[in-house]
């Protein structure tokens, strides 16, 4: 068991699957105390297991090769230019099929049919990119240029990535709800957002 938790894709995706969840439960948190004592509902554990499992699953092992490539490509960030083009590089080419992906699992996860996947994608990707890319290019530097030490780029890394999975549960849980609701072409909406 220790041997496996060595390896750096298993460990990425662990360290993901954490702040998947706990960015899942805060918004869920948040979403509640805004509502008031009326209207509380109970957290939704089956949402919280499904954004740990795309943490797992997919955001980890995907994102360990995706920098690993970024840094073999682009290499060291030894100036700030390098660190802010490795930094919009991601943002351009790695950050949209991430995020397209993470809607079209989210969905499947959530039951919903293939045409309804296609149409959360097509809600909440744009948007949701925009935020991002307001967000992630001034961490990603900051975290490829500023900060020195490995220990230090996690810890950074993994605060922004609570704060990230925070919003990305919200927006899932909107923007992708309306879709599930509304069904797409017709179709009814999935089992459970």
């Amino acid at each position: 068991m220790l041997a496996t938790l060595r390896h750096p894709i298993v460990r990425a995706g662990l360290i993901s699957s954490s702040t998947h969840i706990a960015g899942d439960l805060l918004c869920q948190s948040i979403r509640a105390a805004r509502a008031g004592p009326a209207d509380k509902e109970a957290l939704n554990w089956r949402q919280t297991a499904r954004f740990g499992l795309i943490g797992l699953a997919f955001h980890g092992p995907y994102f360990y090769n995706a920098f690993r490539w970024l840094d073999a490509t682009l290499g060291p960030s030894v100036t700030f230019q390098r660190a802010a083009l490795k930094s919009l590089t991601g943002q351009v080419t790695v950050f949209p099929v991430y995020l397209a992906s993470f809607f079209v699992l989210m969905g499947t996860l959530e039951g919903l049919q293939p045409q309804q996947c296609a149409a959360k994608v097509q809600a909440a990707l744009v948007p949701t990119w925009v935020a991002g890319s307001a967000f992630w290019p001034v961490v990603n530097t900051i975290n490829f240029r500023v900060i020195s030490t490995p220990l230090g780029r996690l810890v950074f890394a993994n605060v922004a990535g609570l704060i990230w999975n925070t919003y990305l549960s919200y927006t899932n849980s909107t923007r992708g709800a309306l879709v599930a609701a509304a069904g797409a072409d017709g179709i009814s909406g999935g089992k459970d957002s």
